[in-house]
């Protein structure tokens, strides 16, 4: 559809534009911060043009209001796209709308996507058509639609899941923000015990002295997002041959159409969290939205045979609200001690290296599914882990030992990262300080 014309004045605009700019940025990096995995001879466009998709949005007019900043920030980057926003599902009112670009023939698109995310925007290339428009009339929101109180179905209120057939596989590219967010994440674990780190809002810990008296070994290595049909089928390979157990925390809406990589994962031992159902900012729901996102998640999965007990907030970003959901949806919120930065530097020397610096015995490793980096990297992992005297359990089970020598935690009350911000939790004990039954 072609971009409304609207007269306001640059006052109004100004008065505005904090409010949305702030959206966009929320929604742009994180909610379409994927690229598509294709060969770059199928990348290139050149029988045709190609269509980039840049953002999912709640509202017709953050969606323009990203292109704004896009063309602002990074002209370079928007010459020569032609925007366009449409809806996620013409049937239903308030889903959402994505914005969409059309590259000119002959344009790198790969290599275009590449540029925005480093620059912090979204970017994904839709080979085929993955969110068909049945023909209507063009939406006709004004560019700041009015506020309008959300239905009491959940369901309702839920991110529309990632249309298609489920045949593309898209890896989740983590932008600035989400590094910082990363570091903090990483920086609040230090000054806790292991069990304090993993578990973010548990008032037991267990402190380094007290796992070296116990003569503690156990480690866990957990991989998120995907599946990718190809990567995520090959770690599984490697962790089958090195006699692994490990914990997979795949994003729903993704693994719903490849429910026999979820079964040969559970067949093999491993164990299957919960990632959520679109790995959304799950922050910026209402509540409504975010036990959606964790109940359909649970029912997808649990459709393939698993029986997720773990949820791993996407980008690691939480609130106690959002924990408070998790827990009443029987479900214990996890994070990790070591995050291999697998996500960040693609790199499997430097995976290793990071490994090697920064892990020990009862350490919980973050890795992904999705990246060719990290499979390259991981026996690598696996022999540098066991060369410090790892034995390798999964998630639950470690968490599940972990409470058997676990003490209130007396230094600092538990915090909760929050965009980078420590945002303090009173003292006490909470649902995930009993011990976990194991998953599977």
């Amino acid at each position: 559809m072609n971009r409304p014309e609207h007269g306001r004045s640059l006052t109004s605009r100004l008065l505005t534009g904090t409010r949305r700019f702030r959206t966009s940025l929320f929604a742009l990096p994180l909610a379409a911060g994927v690229l598509l995995a294709l060969p770059d001879t199928a990348a290139r466009a050149a029988d045709g043009a190609s269509l980039l998709q840049l953002g999912l949005f709640q509202r017709e007019g953050d969606a323009w209001w990203a292109w704004d900043s896009l063309r602002r920030r990074s002209p370079d980057l928007a010459d020569g796209l032609s925007p366009a926003v449409v809806p996620l599902d013409a049937r239903r009112q308030g889903e959402g709308v994505a914005l969409r670009a059309t590259a000119p023939v002959g344009l790198d698109v790969a290599a275009l996507c590449r540029r925005m995310l480093g620059a912090g925007f979204g970017c994904l290339v839709l080979d085929a058509a993955p969110l068909p428009v049945p023909p209507q009339a063009p939406l006709q929101a004004p560019l700041q639609a009015p506020e309008t109180k959300p239905p009491a179905d959940s369901a309702q209120l839920a991110p529309p899941r990632p249309a298609g057939d489920g045949k593309a596989d898209v890896a989740i590219t983590y932008p600035p923000e989400a590094a910082r967010t990363m570091a903090a994440i990483e920086k609040s674990g230090r000054r806790k015990g292991r069990l304090g780190a993993v578990i973010p809002d548990t008032a037991l810990d267990v402190m380094p002295a007290t796992l070296k008296e116990e003569g503690w070994n156990l480690c866990a290595l957990t991989f998120d997002d995907g599946p990718h049909r190809v990567v995520t089928r090959q770690i599984l390979d490697v962790l089958n041959r090195e006699k692994i157990p490990a914990t997979y925390f795949p994003v729903a809406s993704v693994a719903e159409n490849q429910g026999e990589v979820i079964r040969d994962f559970i067949a093999a031992g491993h164990e299957i969290g919960n990632h959520s159902l679109t790995h959304a900012d799950l922050r910026a729901m209402d509540p409504d939205a975010q036990r959606h996102e964790i109940a359909e998640a649970n029912r997808i999965l649990r459709g393939f045979g698993a029986n997720p007990v773990l949820f791993r907030p996407p980008y690691g970003r939480y609130t106690p609200d959002l924990l408070a959901i998790a827990r009443e949806e029987s479900m214990s919120p996890v994070l990790w001690t070591v995050d291999t930065r697998d996500w960040q530097v693609r790199d499997p020397d430097r995976i290793v290296q990071h490994v090697k610096t920064e892990a020990g015995t009862g350490s919980v490793l973050l890795l992904h599914s999705t990246y060719p980096s990290t499979l390259n990297a991981l026996p690598r992992v696996i022999a540098a882990m066991r060369a410090k005297g790892c034995e390798f359990v999964t998630l639950s089970d470690w968490i599940e030992r972990m409470h058997q020598i676990a003490t209130p935690a007396t230094v600092m009350a538990p915090t909760l990262v929050n965009a980078g911000v420590n945002a303090g939790v009173k003292a006490g004990a909470k649902a995930g300080d009993t011990p976990l039954r194991a998953a599977n």
